[in-house]
């Protein structure tokens, strides 16, 4: 029997696969562009504040699985970058996500 935990679990990883294989897929480019630059913004002030480096959010394993779901995140991406409301440091960007 599963404990709750494990129920919570399974439907957390559920929700996330429906996102990926039936909701993302039928979204336009611009919610694309939208959901990518929340995602973005969320994630890189939340590490800031918790790590003091923002940029720690990606790593290749990130971009390898953001690459997977969007063939055309480099392009997406960049367009993200110029919406960020700061500059972004593309260097250290390279840097994580090819390590």
């Amino acid at each position: 029997m599963k404990s709750d935990f494990d129920k919570f679990v399974e439907r957390v990883e559920n929700s996330r696969k429906k996102f990926w294989e039936i909701e993302y897929p039928k979204m336009t480019l611009e919610d694309r562009k939208k959901y990518w630059l929340a995602s973005t913004h969320k994630g890189m002030r939340s590490q800031g504040e918790a790590l003091a480096d923002p940029y720690s959010e990606f790593s290749k394993g990130w971009y390898d699985f953001a690459k997977q779901h969007e063939p055309d995140f480099d392009k997406i991406f960049d367009d993200v970058v110029q919406n960020l409301g700061f500059e972004f440091d593309w260097k250290e960007y390279n840097k994580r996500i090819r390590n």
